[in-house]
């Protein structure tokens, strides 16, 4: 599985490059917890409005499959359609620290 799209990396200024990633490595696991108490809480908008931040910082990054996550978490809370969530987070939980490191390696 592809972690980034390096088009999208390619596109930003290299002197912003590393304050993002310095950016994305301390707001994302606040944002994973909020995202799972949500759910476990049953409050669909607040979670989907949390994978909706999440997915802001993903997209800007190129962390496709994060963002993709993050979009159907996004759907899903808005729909208060709670089916597959507990499994999406988990996945998005175990991207995390791949794509960080990834980034991290640029």
């Amino acid at each position: 599985m592809q972690l980034l799209t390096p088009e999208t990396l390619r596109s930003l200024p290299a002197v912003i490059l590393p304050k993002l990633i310095s950016l994305f490595s301390s707001t994302t696991p606040p944002l994973l917890t909020e995202i799972r108490q949500h759910a476990t809480q049953g409050e669909w908008q607040a979670m989907a409005q949390a994978a909706h931040k999440l997915k802001g910082s993903c997209v800007s990054l190129g962390a496709e499959p994060m963002a993709n996550i993050c979009k159907s978490l996004q759907h899903k809370g808005e729909a208060n359609d709670s089916s597959g969530v507990d499994e999406e987070i988990a996945t998005l939980t175990a991207l995390y620290p791949l794509t960080l490191a990834a980034l991290q390696a640029m």
